[in-house]
């Protein structure tokens, strides 16, 4: 009922009602059938579900596993146009012969609740006095709520304005929504009656008055009756547009000729319908509240479901022929662009033909040209300049730079067929030519790759400029003629590629100079090898390493009969200094020039009667510039101190010996001492020392110049060095009772060879030691020599060591 939907209570009979009423006590007497069975009987009407004693059986329930049997689409027999049979018999069995009680359905409710006023009093039934479900503020007037409403004014509460201390609550209460018909959520329009979600009280109210001066429009489907008494208005029939059926039916693009094969349920009316696809569901009518007992005067459904029909179908072409003709503009408007593509490429094919046929006229208009037309340089240039300058894209295109080869290339051929590389006078013959084709065929923007083609510039150096250097260089002298190469290599390499550069500096001058090279003789040879071979190493560079170890060779075997009074040494090895790194020169110096230095400041005559200039002394300390101080102060110290300290003593111990001329003697070698190694506690101690005989000798007391003192022995003796590195049986036999290190410095004063510790140099933690011009260590008594060759450590015998180190 109504009634009961609205919360109100209902005050119709039925005869259920009617039988309570006349018979309170009347006891339910069993059926036959429950009689029978008891509580396993079965329920043989509806009616009985009231009557139902308990029982401990289970209720039976549904069968859920049981197939669903839906109803297809569309307008089905016995659908909700016609009233239900279940609600014709309930209607029928509520008739009673004893109680002539009227039983008002629902449409004449529906008619009775809408005339309202207009019913005559005396006439007016009792549920037209029944509370509008619409009005939802008719609550306060019935049951207790004006009673509520009453308290809740005492507490603060004002109409109109939200719950809450600063009014912050809703203004209306929640209200339930009553939905028209069965259809699903949302099938009949929007639901929602209370206030708008984020919507304060104020606005709640604003548009509550709103609505209230300004009433919806009725709702054309469902026409409500007024003035029900008075002839029926006029039926107004609503035209739509073809723009509302297009914006109420949507786009019908997604929508295909082809099956899908889905199918789709509805369950958004009174009943489930399943449709084939969704083209079939797109197609069918809208969920209208449809009231069973509501009837026209003049309804056929058949009809109706025609013209509903016939009405779809016209809506669905009007969409169709739409959704053609937007396909149809789409298309054209695809064409048009399409279209003004198709003419700008057509433009601009038409403008690059244009192009490549004054290109090609233009080039062969040069290549016809024979005989004593044919095109000189510049011309050439012109037209390679005007390719480069005006068709820039052709001629990248087309690799018009290929054209170089044919044209140019015999011209360049013949200008450098004239040219002289070694004459002074043609130093810059053809480079200016060279450097003008470059502008013209090389891109410097262009990242270089190395590819195997050749540019038309580098065929140009390769087959017109080098074949000519080629030539010079075969009767290339690089000691005579070291000058005229030397400035073409200079002058040409900015205008080379990197890759000629390399192949002329390899394969050209280099295999010259290694053949000059091994032809020199410094002995023999007038010019000094630095002289020719020097100034190369700034274009050279690295490349003249593998030269440089021959002259080395060349030149420690020059040094083997030098004196170190010849001052010629110095100016052959100086300039080298700068080519050789610091280790190498040092090495070579230790090798070949320190000996001799050793030997000559140990021989060298201390009378000053006798040498009063002292050449050997000054020629070694020449070398300090090149030998370090160190070194040079080692030298001093070792071969030079201990045979002054001895002509002093025995210059003071001589009986006529006059002590002023000692102490000029005394104070020559000391001015003598260069500044670079004066400061070394050695010198300053071997002066000090010289200055103490003298000052005890001008006391009278005798000048003592024994031996120095003897090494200490060792504790225990070392065990005997194997049977490569034992001594010859030619030695001594005391010295197999030495230690190694001891039978070396014999051996070295013996063959007059050198045998200091190096400065500040070690081997895995032992100490280098000069044993004449070679490195050697001790390890374990075994002695271990650089080799010169591989510089790397090896162990060496006795024998090996003195002829590496030249005796014998």
């Amino acid at each position: 009922m109504a009634e009961e939907e609205e919360g109100m209570e209902s005050f119709d009979f039925d005869e259920r009602d009617l039988e309570f009423a006349l018979n309170p006590g009347r006891r339910h007497y069993q059926t036959k059938n429950q009689a029978t069975y008891g509580i396993w009987a079965d329920r043989e009407s509806d009616e009985e579900e009231a009557y139902d004693r308990p029982s401990f059986g289970k209720k039976a329930r549904k069968d859920y596993s049981a197939p669903i049997n839906f109803i297809s689409g569309g307008i089905k027999q016995g659908s909700s146009l016609d009233p239900p049979e279940k609600l014709q018999r309930e209607l029928k069995e509520n008739v009673k012969d004893e109680a002539p009680i009227e039983i008002i359905s629902r449409r004449e409710r529906k008619k009775q609740r809408s005339a309202g006023a207009n019913v005559f009093a005396g006439l007016r039934s009792s549920a037209v006095t029944g509370a509008h479900f619409n009005a939802p503020d008719d609550w306060t007037k019935f049951g207790k709520g004006d009673v509520i409403k009453n308290m809740m004014k005492s507490m603060g509460y004002k109409e109109g304005e939200g719950l809450g201390a600063s009014r912050q609550g809703i203004v209306e209460p929640v209200q339930a929504a009553v939905r028209k018909g069965r259809g699903a959520i949302g099938a009949y329009g929007k639901e929602a009656v209370g206030p708008k979600f984020g919507e304060t009280a104020a606005e709640a109210q604003r548009r509550i008055s709103e609505q209230k001066q300004s009433p919806k429009m009725e709702d054309l489907s469902s026409p409500q009756l007024k003035n029900a008494w008075k002839k029926a208005a006029k039926v107004k029939t609503r035209f739509k547009t073809i723009d509302e059926v297009i914006e109420e039916g949507g786009s019908i693009g997604f929508r295909s000729s082809v099956q899908t094969g889905v199918k789709v349920i509805d369950m958004t009316g009174p009943e489930q319908r399943v449709y084939s696809g969704y083209d079939s569901f797109s197609m069918k009518s809208r969920a209208t509240f449809n009231d069973i007992s509501d009837r026209d005067v003049f309804d056929v459904p058949e009809l109706m479901h025609n013209l509903n029909l016939l009405v779809d179908l016209t809506e669905e072409n009007i969409r169709r022929n739409d959704s053609q003709l937007k396909a149809v503009k789409d298309r054209t408007t695809a064409l048009e662009h399409d279209l003004d593509q198709a003419k700008v490429i057509l433009e601009t094919e038409t403008r690059e033909y244009e192009r490549i046929k004054q290109v090609f006229d233009m080039i062969e208009r040069f290549s016809t040209r024979k005989g004593s037309d044919l095109p000189s340089m510049n011309e050439c240039q012109q037209l390679f300049m005007q390719l480069r300058s005006e068709y820039n894209e052709e001629y990248q295109l087309f690799d018009l730079e290929a054209l170089v080869v044919p044209l140019v290339l015999p011209q360049i051929v013949d200008h450098f067929s004239k040219w002289k590389p070694l004459d002074p006078d043609h130093l810059i013959y053809g480079v200016d030519l060279m450097k003008e084709w470059r502008d013209i065929l090389v891109d410097k923007e262009s990242v270089s790759m190395f590819t195997d083609r050749l540019t038309a510039y580098d065929r140009l150096l390769w087959d017109g400029w080098l074949p000519s250097l080629r030539r010079a260089s075969l009767t290339w002298d690089p000691r005579d003629h070291m000058e005229p190469m030397l400035r073409i290599i200079e002058m040409w390499l900015p205008v080379l590629p990197v890759w000629m550069k390399e192949n002329i500096l390899e394969q050209v001058i280099i295999p010259r100079i290694e053949d000059r090279v091994s032809s020199w003789d410094p002995l023999t040879d007038s010019v000094p090898i630095h002289s020719w071979l020097v100034p190369w190493l700034a274009v050279l560079g690295d490349r003249l390493q593998p030269v440089l170890a021959p002259i080395r060779q060349k030149l420690a075997k020059a040094l083997r009969m030098w004196n170190p009074t010849d001052h010629s040494a110095m100016a052959i090895l100086k300039p080298w200094c700068g080519v050789w790194t610091a280790a190498t020169m040092s090495a070579f110096l230790a090798q070949n020039v320190v000996p001799k230095l050793e030997k000559c400041l140990d021989t060298m005559n201390l009378n000053p009667r006798e040498n009063k200039k002292c050449e050997e002394w000054y020629a070694c300390m020449s070398w300090i510039g090149m030998i370090s101080a160190d070194t040079m102060a080692s030298i001093v110290t070792k071969y030079f101190f201990p045979r002054w300290y001895s002509a002093l003593c025995q210059w003071l111990d001589s009986p006529r010996v006059i002590l002023d001329e000692v102490k000029m003697w005394y104070r020559e070698w000391d001015g003598r001492i260069p500044p670079q190694i004066r400061d070394y506690p050695t010198i300053k101690e071997n002066l000090r020392r010289g200055m103490v005989a003298v000052m005890e000798s001008s006391q009278g007391l005798r000048v003592y110049n024994g031996p120095p003192p003897p090494p200490i022995a060792q504790a225990t003796p070392p065990p005997p060095p194997p049977s490569g590195l034992r001594p010859t049986a030619n030695m001594p036999i005391s010295s197999a009772h030495m230690s190694l290190k001891e039978m070396l410095e014999r051996m070295a004063a013996q063959h007059d060879l050198t045998h200091i510790p190096q400065r500040d140099r070690l081997k895995e933690g032992r100490q280098v030691y000069w044993f004449g011009t070679q490195s050697i260590y001790l390890d374990r008594n075994i002695v271990y020599v650089l080799d010169t060759q591989t510089f790397s450590w090896r162990p060496v015998g006795m024998e090996e060591l003195l002829r590496m180190a030249g005796v014998g």
